[in-house]
């Protein structure tokens, strides 16, 4: 027959063993890679190779480019290479003196650049030859209100006809004059 005593201690014992599994746990597994630089290089990872990549992408400079990619990024033609990038070179200045002798643009009695599209025969881009006028004409403008605020008392208007008959003894011959 079985006491009291050993029941009791035969409960208190399956508690305390209950109660103590709850609180037990295994610690958690961390998994370490353990390959060498050979095992990492052979399975086809290049860290290094792979941050110095990133970083030469990110570095600024200019990129070679070879005299065949440019004529084949502007659309030139293959004669007559040499005259067409000396075309896209050209500055506004010589872009402006060219449409005036070809009558595309003319000096008007206001000092600005005028479009003169019944005059203008050639295959001109309309949109190109605008952009550059208005440019200039932006910068005559600056210079007529540079020259009179350099004396007091003259307006732009007067500053604007000094440069105008100075700028017209320079002006192109055959060159379209209001």
């Amino acid at each position: 027959m079985i006491s009291f005593g050993s029941k009791l201690s035969r409960f208190a014992a399956l508690v305390v063993s209950i109660a103590g599994a709850g609180c037990i746990k295994a610690p958690p597994i961390a998994v370490v890679d353990s390959r060498t630089a050979i095992e990492v290089q052979a399975s086809g990872e290049y860290p290094d190779l792979e941050f110095q990549s990133a970083d030469a992408t990110l570095q600024p400079g200019p990129s070679p480019v070879s005299g065949k990619d440019i004529v084949s990024k502007a659309g030139l033609s293959a004669a007559g290479t040499d005259l067409d990038l000396f075309e896209l070179s050209r500055s506004d200045a010589q872009f402006i003196d060219a449409m005036l002798l070809i009558g595309c643009l003319g000096e008007g009695e206001d000092g600005l650049l005028k479009y003169t599209p019944d005059r203008c025969d050639q295959n001109v881009e309309v949109s190109e030859l605008l952009r550059v006028a208005s440019r200039n004409n932006l910068h005559r403008r600056q210079v007529w209100e540079y020259l009179a605020s350099r004396r007091p008392g003259q307006s732009v208007a007067a500053a604007r006809d000094a440069w105008r008959s100075v700028h017209l003894e320079q002006a192109r011959c055959g060159a379209w004059i209001e």
